[in-house]
């Protein structure tokens, strides 16, 4: 557990809360796990887009739609001087728009781009960079990974030595089509290869890195299993990589087997052990019908000084890749707990966004099993149990 606190800036309870409460997916298990990352070193060409002057512009429509390939059929078109055409077709010849050979012109892929988007694309410079793809299919991984504020990717020697992380490992090379595959994908700026950068090729062997992931397995509604998966920028499922997870077997069959080796008993002991060790007198444990573990608490437990503080009421407590969810019958309680988490969100200096505090309050109230809770009936709750200072501020919001 001490590796996966110090990988991760946010709790796992965090992620179980949104596949859960966010996603409307039953989760099932959690890992920390850390995937294996071929960074590969390229050197590309840097294109920048100019404006097109108009004599270009008109050549390379006429090369691209009329049919047109040869200086005399462009400048009996365009009623212009075959000198002044001739000049202008060595121009774009130069900067790599087209071929010739034999008297006839052509456009190259760089003239074809530069039609469509109706910008004069020429070669800047040459440019260095790291592309990042997963360890089993060399699939691009997207731009959320390439954040080195937030995302860390370790070297085989730094991935610790402790159970509470997963190190997988692949029998994969690196695909060499990859490459080109990422070239031509048409999203690929979403893969950190902006459309300016061109032709990208290794320079030398793709590098094994690990990439730190939360993956929470679960059951959508329809029963479909599915692996909703968290990096270490947001506690916000990312649906690339969640993707990437979903259709990799070698990652499924070892969380599926692992799924399988537990033992709701198990579960239950370690649920039990949490509660006697906080001497959590009182306590019953219920199996939801969907297989989510509660440990029931009579509401004395979240008052005052209680071993449970009231904002875990609700939430989650991880164990391992178990978890339950610490849980009061009392609907009062509950109103107090959606109540406290107001005011944790809508205090003092907090930033208020009308938009965002909607939709935190209305999955609070999913959470809490309150209902559907809008601002309006959070203000009616907070007036009625005094809290003058959160009426205030749900004020301040609406004026907004």
């Amino acid at each position: 557990m001490s590796s996966r606190a110090g990988l991760f800036p946010y709790p796992g309870q965090r992620a179980l809360e949104d596949a859960a409460f966010e996603r409307e997916v039953t989760p099932e298990r959690i890992h920390a796990l850390l995937l294996p990352v071929w960074k590969v070193t390229v050197q590309a060409t840097v294109v920048v887009a100019e404006d097109y002057d108009l004599i270009d512009r008109y050549l390379a429509r006429g090369l691209a739609e009329a049919g047109l390939a040869t200086t005399a059929e462009l400048a009996a078109f365009f009623a212009l001087e075959p000198v002044l055409v001739d000049r202008a077709l060595r121009a774009l010849e130069a900067i790599g728009h087209l071929g010739s050979a034999d008297g006839r012109w052509w456009l190259t892929d760089l003239g074809r781009r530069s039609v469509l988007d109706g910008k004069r694309f020429a070669v800047a410079r040459e440019d260095r960079r790291e592309l990042y793809f997963d360890g089993f299919g060399s699939r691009p991984l997207p731009r959320v990974c390439y954040d080195p504020r937030k995302v860390t990717l370790l070297p085989p020697e730094d991935v610790p030595a402790d159970d509470g992380v997963q190190p997988l490992f692949t029998r994969w090379s690196f695909d060499q089509a990859a490459l080109p595959a990422l070239s031509a994908n048409p999203e690929r700026a979403r893969f950190n290869l902006p459309e300016r950068i061109d032709d990208p090729r290794p320079l030398g062997p793709p590098e094994l890195v690990y990439l730190p992931l939360l993956v929470v397995r679960g059951t959508t509604s329809s029963g479909r299993v599915t692996h909703l998966a968290y990096s270490q920028a947001s506690g916000e499922a990312d649906p690339d990589l969640g993707a990437l997870v979903d259709a990799t077997p070698d990652i499924t069959a070892t969380l599926d087997n692992e799924h399988r080796g537990t033992s709701p008993e198990h579960e239950e002991a370690r649920a039990r052990e949490w509660a006697e060790r906080a001497g959590l007198t009182g306590h019953r444990l219920v199996r939801l019908p969907g297989g989510l573990l509660r440990v029931v608490l009579p509401g004395r437990h979240f008052t005052g000084d209680a071993a449970v503080p009231l904002h875990r009421l609700g939430s989650f407590v991880v164990r391992g890749t178990g978890f339950f969810q610490p849980w009061c019958d009392d609907g009062r309680v509950r109103r107090r707990a959606l109540l406290s988490r107001a005011r944790a969100q809508l205090g003092a200096g907090s930033r208020l966004d009308a938009a965002r505090v909607r939709a935190r309050i209305a999955r609070v109230g999913r959470q809490l099993d309150l209902g559907a809770v809008d601002l309006v009936a959070l203000r009616g709750l907070a007036v009625a149990a005094g809290e003058d200072d959160l009426v205030a501020r749900l004020d301040e919001l609406d004026q907004g």
